[in-house]
C-alpha cells in the first residue's frame, strides 16, 4: 500500500469515527448517511447466507432499529463495515437456529448451523478483472469449493477484511483463516490450471500467498 492509499484509508477512517460518534448522539442524518453508506455491502454479504430475501431484509431492518434504539450504549468502532456485517451474520445464524428448533430435525449446534447458512459465492473481484465470457468459468472453479472457502473468499476479497477480522468473524484463528485462504486459492488455481482464463487479480491474490 503506498502513501496516498494508506492516507486516504486513514481519512475515510476518521470520517466513519466521526459520523459513528454523530449517530450515537441521536444526529438522524447520521444514521441515514450509516444506512447508505453500507446497505449494499450487508445485502451482498447477506444473501449468500440467507436466500430469503424478505428474511434477509426484515433481519436487517431489525439491526438498524436495535442499533438506533440502543444507540447511547454502543463501544466506539474501528471498522464500521466490519461491526455492521458481523452483526448482521449473528442475526442470521441466530435465525438459522431458531427455524432448525421449530422443524426439529438435526442437533442443532454451531456447525450444523453455518452449514445451512453458508451458501454459494462469487468474487465481484475476479468479474470486475474478466471478461463477459470469462466469468462463469471463474464462477465453477469458486462453487467448486467447500460453503467455509467460499466465505472465506468473499470476505478477503469481495469485503476486503484482514486476515484478522475474518478470523473474528468466523470464530476461527488467525492461522487457520491464513490455511483457509491459502487451500482456497490453490484448489482455485488447480480448476483453472487447464483453462486459459486466470485474471490478474486472482494471479495477484494467489501470488501475495505463495
Amino acid at each position: 500500500m503506498n502513501r496516498s492509499e494508506n492516507l486516504r484509508m486513514k481519512s475515510e477512517n476518521q470520517i466513519e469515527i466521526s459520523l459513528w460518534m454523530s449517530f450515537k448522539n441521536g444526529n438522524r442524518n447520521a444514521f441515514a448517511e450509516i444506512y447508505k453508506t453500507h446497505i449494499h455491502s450487508l445485502l451482498g454479504y447477506g444473501i449468500k447466507l440467507c436466500s430469503d430475501q424478505e428474511i434477509l431484509k426484515d433481519n436487517i431492518q431489525d439491526l438498524f432499529i436495535e442499533l438506533w434504539n440502543g444507540r447511547e450504549n454502543l463501544a466506539n468502532v474501528e471498522c464500521l463495515k466490519f461491526y455492521l456485517i458481523k452483526s448482521l451474520r449473528y442475526k442470521l445464524v441466530r435465525a438459522e437456529r431458531k427455524r432448525l428448533l421449530q422443524i426439529n430435525t438435526d442437533p442443532i449446534n454451531d456447525e450444523n448451523v453455518y452449514k445451512r447458512v453458508e451458501s454459494s459465492v462469487e468474487s465481484e473481484m475476479i468479474e470486475k478483472e474478466t471478461r463477459a465470457a470469462q466469468i462463469n468459468t471463474v464462477r465453477k472453479a469458486i462453487n467448486i469449493l467447500s460453503k467455509r472457502q467460499q466465505e472465506v473468499i468473499q470476505l478477503r476479497f469481495y469485503q476486503g477484511f484482514t486476515n484478522e477480522q475474518i478470523a473474528e468473524l468466523m470464530q476461527m484463528n488467525y492461522q487457520s483463516v491464513s490455511n483457509l485462504i491459502y487451500s482456497s486459492l490453490c484448489r482455485i488455481k488447480k480448476n483453472l490450471s487447464s483453462s486459459p482464463v486466470f485474471t490478474t487479480a486472482l494471479v495477484a491474490a494467489f501470488s501475495f500467498f505463495v
